[in-house]
């Protein structure tokens, strides 16, 4: 009797666990961490990354040259990748790069003009060496809580991130897609 409890046990955890493992792999967004950037001065302390870069090295410059914007990109772990000074990179994996930057008065309110692009305009990045041109694919407006739900893709993305200007409680979320050349 034992013995079959056990067994029925170990099969209801198999199946219990494969089912998990299933439902993680064919979800079809990837959420990226947002909370505390517009409180914090760091992004380092929130953020995974696995570079060894030094920490003040300027790893890119953003360009989008509808808006009058070029904007250098510092290492993620740099003191200088913050919204208080610079457009921050909050993810910086070549197949998806999230970079957020404030809007609204003020001098570092560099995505202040965000909501002013439209669907095929270009982006220019400049990204450890390698220049990358994104066309944007998707502009929404997400909850502002704390993340940012991305659909998954095999394609490589730039995603620019702001506070919305239409409603506080959201964050608006442009989506670009790198051309192949």
């Amino acid at each position: 009797m034992l013995r079959k409890s056990l067994v029925s046990i170990l099969l209801l955890t198999a199946y219990l666990g494969s089912c998990l493992l299933i439902y993680n792999t064919e979800t079809n967004t990837k959420s990226i961490k947002t909370t505390s950037i517009e409180n914090s001065t760091n992004t380092a302390n929130y953020i995974n990354n696995k570079n060894t870069q030094t920490e003040d090295e300027i790893i890119g410059t953003l360009t989008i040259k509808k808006l009058n914007l070029s904007k250098n990109i510092y290492n993620i772990n740099s003191s200088h990748n913050n919204v208080e000074e610079n457009v921050t990179i909050l993810n910086d994996d070549i197949n998806l790069i999230v970079l957020a930057a404030h809007s609204g008065p003020g001098y570092i309110a560099f995505f202040d003009d965000l909501d002013k692009l439209e669907l095929n305009d270009t982006i220019n990045l400049t990204y450890k060496g390698k220049d990358f041109i994104y066309k944007v694919t998707n502009i929404e407006e997400q909850a502002k809580d704390g993340t940012i739900e991305i659909n998954k893709t095999n394609k490589q993305r730039l995603i620019l991130t702001t506070c919305s200007k239409k409603d506080k409680n959201k964050q608006l979320v442009v989506t670009t897609e790198k051309i192949d050349e």
